[in-house]
């Protein structure tokens, strides 16, 4: 198997990357040559595990990173929000607002060989807005989902929801397959910890507390990908064994913050590691980054979440110096610190008197400090 280079292996994983913080991939897909090299392994991190593999009626970030590897979503999104073809091929939305129709791929099969249609689309925006946390306000307005053939889907609302076609990525509005999970409860569906789905890659085993394994699905609809033959998500709750895991090699990808904010100007310095920043923008949320960061030869990290840093460095515009002692007129009304010299020299008082002899000397310190 022949090795990739460090610029190959970042466009052909930049994907899985982006994915994996739950973030767009078409953007990253898009430059990706006809003839790359292809093979190996992704050693990924995902901090804290997630509670099940399928975003259906999960919002937590870990869930969606590895969820999307599995099922997909009807659109894709660039870095600009702008829809893309994933498993719908076309779509357009009526003069009113109230009708989304969308031309479905063909010849897609679920990895256990059924077929993919329009009825698993139907099936599972019901699906969402019934048990989705945020499926339930995002398909609120939708009052059917028509099935006029088995590659077209028409979504029908009551009244115009101009976001709806924002929210359609396979994280946010995965589609599920009809005949694994109707007629049965689906918070408690086995295939919820054992994903059956059409992307890119297919589940092969969970060992809870260690690693989850992805393999390539040879039989992918976008013929040639994914060019990782297996992804791998260790869970490492140490933040310090995180930090070595990614030293030695044994991590080749992260985010969320992977490392301690205080090991990042060590990390950056090696030689073998390297930082990239870009902007995404996020459909709820203010606009956030992500810096790319730990390359070891052939491999690539995304590491940290700077709207983090940002917000640590703002509570921190006025750091308070240890060295002397600090009053902020906003915080309290509390007195500088004061030392014993700063106290007259104590004398054996009654326990009757002590405390209003004490009281005497802190405002007698109290005045000292204003005046001076």
């Amino acid at each position: 198997m022949s090795r990739l280079t460090r610029r190959e292996f970042l466009i052909a994983s930049s994907a899985a990357a982006l994915a994996g913080a739950g973030f767009p991939t078409f953007a990253a897909t898009q430059t990706a040559g006809a003839s790359r090299p292809r093979g190996g392994t992704l050693n990924v991190l995902i901090n804290p595990e997630p509670p099940v593999l399928v975003s259906i009626f999960q919002t937590t970030g870990p869930a969606l990173a590895v969820s999307s590897k599995v099922l997909e979503g009807l659109l894709a999104y660039d870095f600009d929000l702008s829809p893309k073809p994933q498993l719908a091929t076309a779509w357009s939305v009526s003069p009113d607002g109230l009708k989304y129709t969308f031309k479905l791929r063909q010849n897609v099969r679920w990895h256990d060989g059924q077929p993919f249609t329009s009825a698993d689309v139907a099936f599972s925006i019901d699906l969402l807005k019934t048990v989705h946390p945020r499926g339930r306000s995002t398909f609120a307005n939708v009052t059917s989902v028509a099935t006029p053939d088995t590659y077209t889907a028409v979504i029908e609302l009551s009244k115009p929801a101009p976001f709806l076609i924002k929210a359609l990525s396979a994280g946010e509005s995965p589609i599920v397959p009809k005949h694994l999970y109707a007629g049965a409860d689906p918070l408690t569906n086995p295939h919820n910890n054992a994903p059956i789905g059409t992307g890119p890659y297919r589940f092969k085993s969970w060992t809870r507390g260690a690693n989850i394994v992805y393999e390539r699905n040879p039989d992918y609809w976008d013929p040639g990908k994914p060019y990782i033959d297996a992804l791998v998500y260790k869970v490492i709750p140490d933040a310090a064994a995180r930090s070595a895991a990614f030293e030695t090699g044994a991590l080749d990808l992260g985010g969320e913050n992977p490392v301690p904010l205080t090991d990042l100007p060590r990390l950056t310095q090696l030689p073998q590691m390297v930082v990239e920043t870009r902007v995404i923008a996020s459909l709820n949320r203010s606009p956030r980054s992500i810096s790319t960061s730990i390359t070891r030869s052939s491999r690539i990290c995304v590491c940290g979440r700077p709207s983090r840093m940002r917000s640590t460095q703002r509570s921190c515009k006025r750091p308070w110096r240890t060295d002397t002692p600090t009053f902020h007129p906003r915080r309290s009304r509390r007195p500088r610190p004061i030392t014993m010299r700063s106290l007259p020299p104590m004398r054996s008082t009654p326990p009757q008197q002590r405390n209003c002899s004490m009281q005497r000397a802190i405002r007698v310190a109290m005045e000292a400090c204003a005046s001076s």
